[in-house]
C-alpha cells in the first residue's frame, strides 16, 4: 500500500518540482507538506526496521494521518477542515476566557466555603462508621 503513496509523491515532485519551481511547487502547498511528511515517516520507519531504533519506529504513529490525504481530493471536506483550522485561534481565545472564569469561580468558592464543609455531626454518620 505504501508503494502507491511513494509513487504518487515521486510523480508529483517530478511534475511540480520540489521547492524552487515557483508558487506551484510541491512543497509550497500545505496539503502536499502533509503528504510528504506521511510518506517520509513511512519510508524512514520501513528502512529503520531494527529493534535498537525504537525512537524511529515511533514514526509509525504518523501513519494515522493517511486518511487526511483523502481530504486533498474532496473539495468540500477540504474546505470544512481548512475552516476548522482557521477558527482555532478564536476557539483558543474563548478557551482562555473560560479557564479564567473557572479560575475566578474557584477562588470565590474557596473564599466562601473555606472550612465550612470540613466538619460533620455525629448524627449523620452511617452506623458502620462509628
Amino acid at each position: 500500500m505504501s508503494s502507491f503513496f511513494y509513487c504518487e509523491c515521486i510523480i508529483k515532485v517530478i511534475a511540480l518540482g520540489f521547492a524552487a519551481c515557483g508558487k506551484k511547487s510541491y512543497i509550497r502547498d500545505p496539503w502536499n507538506i502533509l503528504d510528504f511528511t506521511i510518506v517520509l515517516s513511512a519510508l524512514i520507519s520501513m528502512i529503520a526496521n531494527n529493534d535498537s531504533l525504537k525512537a524511529i519506529k515511533s514514526l509509525r504513529v504518523l501513519r494515522v494521518l493517511r486518511p487526511l490525504r483523502l481530504l486533498n481530493k474532496n473539495r468540500g471536506l477540504k474546505l470544512a477542515i481548512t475552516s476548522l483550522f482557521n477558527s482555532l485561534p478564536a476557539i483558543l481565545n474563548l478557551l482562555l476566557i473560560m479557564f479564567f472564569f473557572i479560575f475566578l469561580l474557584g477562588i470565590l468558592s474557596m473564599t466562601l466555603f473555606a472550612g465550612g464543609l470540613y466538619s460533620c455531626t455525629a448524627g449523620h454518620i452511617p452506623i458502620g462508621y462509628r
